[in-house]
């Protein structure tokens, strides 16, 4: 029986979870956490489950079992949505978090991609293998991640949605790379 997706409601309370005080300063948002996961899903090596997942939140302090039963839950769900969408071949949406900049509600792509170049990094050495013709895939990541670096980064509206447009096509050319598909 396949599980249904993450709801709006799961994944704001995944989000409020990581982001308490039950977790590491360090600890990823769910929209870092779910590029994370896409890297390694699409990458060229699986990690094991409880290493992604310190690496995710950290060492959390769980109010009771209920809480940690419910949390790992989220998570494990979440893993398992990313692989089903890459297996079937499904249009890839990253997780985009919608933030308030000058009074206006914008959709952010950056968290995600941090999370996404987060889990390049976790296997470095074997992403080092992938071919210079494929590289280019890699680029709209490493860019929109730029923008969650404490460096001031100038980026227009128009380059940022160019970039933006290319992240479904890139996360699938990447799979189809490490996976033969």
């Amino acid at each position: 029986m396949s599980t249904p997706h993450l709801n709006d409601d799961e994944l704001a309370e995944l989000d409020a979870f990581l982001l308490s005080d039950a977790c590491d300063d360090e600890v990823l948002s769910v929209d870092e956490v779910h590029g994370f996961l896409s890297a390694l899903l699409v990458g060229p090596q699986p990690m094991a489950q409880e290493e992604w997942l310190e690496q995710a939140w950290g060492e959390p302090q769980f109010a009771d079992a209920a809480e940690r039963a419910r949390m790992r839950e989220l998570m494990f769900r979440l893993y398992r949505d990313i692989d089903a969408t890459l297996q079937e071949g499904h249009d890839f949406e990253p997780l985009a978090v919608e933030i308030e900049e000058e009074g206006e509600a914008l959709v952010a792509f950056e968290g995600w991609c941090f999370g996404f170049m987060l889990g390049v990094e976790s296997c470095q050495d074997e992403w080092d293998k992938l071919p210079k013709g494929e590289e280019n895939l890699l680029a709209p990541m490493a860019q929109l991640a730029l923008l969650n670096s404490d460096e001031e980064q100038d980026m227009d509206d128009e380059e940022y949605e160019a970039w933006v447009e290319l992240l479904p096509g890139a996360v699938l050319g990447l799979y189809s790379y490490w996976h033969g598909r």
